[in-house]
């Protein structure tokens, strides 16, 4: 028993001086890390700095429709006679789209044509009269009153029976078939010239301010960019959205573009040439502001820098930075004020 507690006491020992040797060697190498930085400088690698475009864009989705556009409403209630046009075709202003049938209940078209056709021939007949001398200008006028009026009468008729485009475009959207039962007020079709498309976007507060008229937009549309700009920018914020209106115009010449689609939206609020430009991770803080570590010789200064706009990751400096000056981009944790280093690379 003797034997065996001093072989255990023995073994304790020896496992204590080995732990103790570790430690030991660890502190030594620790140490000797700390010495080689002090002696032969922190190893770091560096970026020489230049001055290359920025800028800011945001994104939104935005609803596309002509640049301008006219729906017809039904002013009667029957059955559609006849559609003349079709999705995608374009129409004149003026062209007779849609009809109804002239013998529609309450419409009396025939009665009411009859009676211009009456007037008209009396007009016409009594101005031959006046211009030959045979009567006075006063019954022509009499004539001529009845004749408008009838002439008012069959073109308001003929308006709700036979409905043209308000615009010269394309057919974008038709909302009835023929033989389909309408009710007065019913959407019946859309003509919007397509050769110019606009949106509207809803930009929040705190980027409103960015916003100018006439900066650089662009709609993406099935892998297409279509160039535009901002042509409107709403003065009040909308209560119920919480943002503020921003409309912009995107040129479509090829046409290729659909109507009433949704496209991303990219506006450049903002851009700047010939400025330093640097990544997040390229920056530490601390509480007097944004730093890099300048390269001076062997020598890391510590230096604060002010920022302007940001994109994602990259900021905009606006001073404390020149081009050609070297940043340290590795090794700056390891760095303070004044520390010396060793350049890699």
């Amino acid at each position: 028993m003797r034997r065996k507690n001093i072989i255990a006491i023995i073994a304790m020992t020896a496992m204590l001086i080995f732990i103790s040797g570790c430690g030991s060697k660890e502190i030594e190498e620790s140490k000797s890390i700390e010495q080689l930085h002090t002696e032969n400088g922190v190893p770091v690698i560096v970026q020489k700095l230049q001055t290359e475009e920025f800028s800011k864009t945001l994104q939104y989705n935005g609803k596309l429709t002509g640049i301008n556009q006219g729906t017809e409403q039904s002013l009667v209630g029957g059955k559609v006679e006849e559609i003349l046009f079709s999705e995608g075709q374009y129409v004149k202003k003026g062209e007779i789209v849609l009809t109804f049938p002239e013998d529609l209940a309450g419409m009396n078209y025939q009665a009411v044509m009859a009676n211009y056709n009456v007037m008209k021939a009396s007009y016409q007949r009594l101005q031959q009269l006046y211009e030959e001398g045979g009567i006075s200008k006063q019954e022509v006028d009499n004539v001529e009153a009845g004749y408008l009026a009838a002439e008012s009468q069959l073109a308001t008729i003929e308006q709700m029976l036979k409905v043209t485009a308000a615009i010269s475009g394309y057919v974008t959207a038709i909302y009835v078939s023929e033989t389909d039962h309408v009710e007065a007020g019913d959407l019946l079709f859309t003509v919007s010239e397509l050769n110019k498309l606009k949106t509207k976007i809803q930009v929040t507060e705190k980027e409103i301010g960015l916003f100018k008229d006439g900066i650089t937009a662009t709609a993406i549309w099935e892998g297409i960019k279509y160039n535009g700009k901002v042509s409107g920018i709403g003065f009040a914020m909308n209560d119920r959205q919480g943002a503020f209106e921003v409309a912009l115009e995107f040129a479509n010449p090829q046409k290729i573009m659909r109507f009433n689609i949704n496209a991303l939206i990219e506006v450049e609020v903002y851009h700047a040439s010939g400025v330093i430009v640097l990544e997040k991770k390229q920056l530490s803080h601390d509480r007097q502001g944004y730093y890099v570590y300048v390269s001076q010789g062997d020598k890391a200064e510590k230096r604060y820098v002010e920022l302007g706009n940001s994109a994602g990751i990259r900021f905009e400096v606006l001073s404390g930075l020149a081009a050609g000056e070297e940043i340290v981009v590795e090794g700056k944790e390891l760095l303070d004020d004044g520390s010396l280093i060793m350049i890699k690379g």
